[in-house]
């Protein structure tokens, strides 16, 4: 977890957040589509009946003419970037949902309202008075007939373009060491070969040996326009310098697989380099650059449909908006990516985002909802064996019990949380239990 997080609050992240062998997806008949920056807000604009659109009774209405009026609604108010990120992250988890062959309903509707509650409190914000206006759009249009199967002949679906093949280029000999026989293999084979070795390197941590190959492969896989394999080797020196804690080296090459992964459309790769990229900023409390990395990250993955590192992130983006003390956000990310658990039947990710929830809760003073979710967090990290997981649990209803002056539950839960912590021999978690213990006279 990274420094910014206040004293009492314990959010979990994700372990590891650093992945090293993605596979590689070649999907070079996709057209990929980079970022666009958006205008700065007018202080001038009016958000009353800019966009006004009419459906017909007659028949369904197709979610895919809803999310292009929503983003003709987004261009209208002209909201700030960070707005304009966060909006479009939920309106690509819509579409990524739409082209299923059976969408979930419910995802839909629910990425379609925290999208219009997003713009509403942004317009609430800017005019200085409360508006409901593009949430009730939405609910009025979800109460019509709606067909939740992306019709793909609406404008607006992205269109797929072959790529140009690559002219073949004249084999050229690598530089390998003396004791490699691939001396008669074709260059692709030698290149291979070699990039396998050195894996082997990186997964034994002879790191020093793996750069020095590294620095040997990346020219002529470059030479011989193997992008597949410039990505790789970006994306392993980026996971050796990360490990390493080299931030900066690993910053850049992570920038480089992500790039190198973009023009050849490999959205999975993408994913990973955005959201290792965050990881990074959100450890050292950069947490706008932290964002929006992790709303890149999110979209990428719903692209390819992985539901499960999408509630990685939401859990992590989650955790910034709490450690802000901007919890609705907190929460709206955390409920989605706790409807994402259900899908993918992640029980890890489950017990991980109801903790984060309880959290919040507890830190309203909401006091029985928090230990509602951190019961059903508990029951989750006991299935899978996370005992990380429950003790955390445990100590945040201990503070619970503690604060509300029933001493003998909180020495209890306080007792529990501190024998499994000292099981994982975690000395800070242990330590700052017996702090507690201390402090309000418990025995110890």
């Amino acid at each position: 977890m990274n420094g910014i997080y206040p004293v009492n609050i314990y959010p979990y992240n994700f372990r590891p957040k650093i992945q090293k062998k993605a596979e590689i997806i070649d999907n070079a008949e996709k057209t990929p589509q980079p970022p666009r920056d958006n205008a700065e807000f007018k202080d001038n604009r009016s958000f009353k009946n800019n966009q006004q659109f009419e459906y017909s009774s007659q028949k369904p209405v197709n979610i895919r003419t809803i999310v292009e009026d929503f983003k003709k609604t987004l261009a209208a108010i002209d909201a700030t970037e960070e707005i304009n990120e966060e909006v479009k992250t939920y309106l690509k988890l819509v579409d990524a949902q739409a082209v299923k062959e059976k969408p979930s309903v419910k995802l839909i509707k629910t990425n379609l309202t925290n999208a219009a509650g997003i713009l509403d409190e942004y317009i609430t914000e800017t005019l200085n008075k409360p508006s409901k206006v593009v949430t009730n759009w939405i609910d009025a249009l979800l109460l019509q007939k709606v067909d939740y199967k992306a019709d793909e002949s609406i404008e607006g679906i992205e269109k797929t373009v072959p790529a140009e093949k690559k002219p073949e280029i004249e084999p050229e000999k690598i530089i390998t060491p003396e004791n490699q026989s691939i001396k008669d293999l074709p260059v692709n084979k030698k290149l291979e070969k070699f990039y396998r070795k050195t894996e082997k390197l990186v997964d034994s941590g002879e790191f020093a040996q793996a750069l020095i190959n590294y620095e040997k492969i990346l020219p002529e896989a470059q030479k011989n326009g193997d992008k597949k394999t410039e990505t790789k080797v970006y994306l392993d020196k980026a996971y050796i310098y990360d490990i390493s804690k080299n931030f900066p080296s690993a910053l850049e090459n992570y920038n480089k697989a992500a790039n190198t992964a973009f023009e050849t459309g490999n959205d999975k790769t993408q994913a990973i380099c955005h959201y290792n990229i965050a990881s990074i900023y959100d450890e050292f409390g950069k947490t706008d650059a932290a964002i929006k990395h992790y709303y890149a990250a999110l979209s990428l993955d719903g692209q390819v449909e992985n539901l499960k590192a999408q509630s990685h992130t939401l859990n992590d983006v989650g955790n910034i908006f709490s450690s802000e003390k901007k919890y609705k956000k907190a929460v709206d990310h955390y409920q989605v990516g706790l409807s994402l658990t259900k899908e993918t039947n992640d029980l890890e990710g489950r017990a991980f985002l109801l903790s984060n929830l309880g959290s919040v809760f507890k830190e309203k003073g909401k006091d029985r909802q928090a230990l509602k979710f951190f019961q059903k967090s508990t029951e989750c990290d006991i299935k899978i064996g996370n005992m990380e997981g429950y003790s955390i649990n445990y100590e945040h209803a201990g503070d619970i019990m503690n604060r509300n002056n029933m001493l003998k539950k909180a020495e209890f839960l306080y007792q529990k949380s501190l024998t499994v912590a000292q099981k994982l021999d975690d000395g800070s978690m242990s330590q700052r239990i017996l702090q507690k213990l201390e402090k309000n006279n418990l025995s110890y």
